[in-house]
């Protein structure tokens, strides 16, 4: 841009031409956009906090699920310990995200992960509550889901075998074909890992371990609506921090392709999980506890100054951020 700038201000016998003044000042400009464009684009592949002070608070949130035309967000307000977890929700009005409120299904029992299925029909979440009525919370999570009735939701269903088990059950999302993913912890292959069932005509035929399975643990998964790719969170296959976010492809025989970290616009050297996609698939959606400053003050702070650090946004606690996803698909290796 530099070069064509100082070719336009080369001598006054050029800049007399109203044609060549007129066209340096469009070739000008059109860099000028075309770098403020790429400005922009940058800066919408940093992570941000959604809507600060809304829906990421000082407070403790993760997993965020969406109704198919975006207006409505689904996720989890907890303590760090997950002692009490509950389900909120909050709409997009003129722009703006609502100050979140209870679920209709919510509110007693330890609940989360509530994932909207692709059509919009079905919310799917996971809870402690009692599948018997007796009143005696349960010792594991298991998968629940609601109807879409009227404008709200209908009574809670529990979801039978062979999706539950007595181990855990968790973070499950449902595709346009009924396909459900979620993850699980099972005796036959220790650890937390990421399992897919097909739908039967009694339900779901048995879980599947998908491909990349491994002795780590493997979390959080979600899959792009057309099942083309799944993002899902681990801290045993190495990356950056306590846990990153890593992506693997499906292939035509079924199988998935060896993950691939999401990288360091993304991962940090702090905690990233709970992913969830835009219903566009554009954005990325996740939770991460970094903090806003360095670990290391350059000076002592003061009590004041430890408060606000203690309070912020991004204060060691989870949040939930965006990021503009780009063309995922270039990470792929055949």
């Amino acid at each position: 841009m530099h070069g064509v700038v100082g070719w336009c201000r080369v001598g006054r016998s050029v800049l007399a031409n109203a044609t060549i003044r007129a066209a340096c000042i469009a070739i000008v400009v059109a860099l000028s956009s075309s770098t403020t464009s790429a400005a922009v684009d940058e800066a919408a592949r940093v992570p941000r906090l959604v809507a600060p002070g809304v829906i990421s608070t000082p407070d403790f949130e993760y997993d965020t699920s969406f109704t198919p035309d975006g207006k409505t967000m689904y996720f989890t307000k907890g303590d760090p310990g997950y002692n009490r977890l509950t389900i909120v929700e909050s709409r997009l009005v003129n722009g703006r995200w609502t100050q979140p409120r209870v679920a209709s299904f919510s509110g007693i029992w330890k609940d989360a992960d509530a994932h909207v299925s692709a059509d919009g029909t079905k919310l799917y979440f996971i809870s402690n509550r009692p599948a018997d009525n007796s009143g005696t919370p349960r010792k594991d999570y298991d998968i629940w889901f609601v109807e879409r009735s009227g404008n709200g939701w209908g009574a809670p269903q529990h979801l039978p075998a062979p999706i539950n088990t007595d181990g855990n059950e968790a973070y499950a999302n449902v595709l346009a074909d009924g396909t459900l993913y979620f993850e699980a912890s099972r005796a036959e292959h220790p650890g937390i890992h990421i399992y897919r069932a097909r739908p039967s005509a009694n339900g779901y035929d048995a879980p599947e371990l998908l491909s990349f399975a491994g002795k780590g643990n493997d979390i959080n998964p979600v899959v792009a609506r057309d099942g083309g790719f799944l993002i899902f969170a681990s801290r045993d296959r190495g990356g950056m921090g306590q846990g990153d976010l890593f992506v693997s492809f499906a292939r035509p025989d079924g199988r998935w392709s060896d993950p691939v970290n999401l990288g360091g616009t993304i991962n940090t050297a702090f905690g990233e999980s709970a992913p969830w996609l835009s219903p566009d698939g554009r954005r990325l959606f996740f939770s991460s506890n970094r903090l806003a400053g360095p670990v290391i003050r350059e000076r002592p702070a003061d009590y004041a100054q430890l408060g606000r650090e203690l309070r912020s946004n991004e204060n060691g606690l989870l949040s939930i951020y965006e990021v503009t996803l780009g063309d995922i698909r270039k990470l792929d290796r055949p």
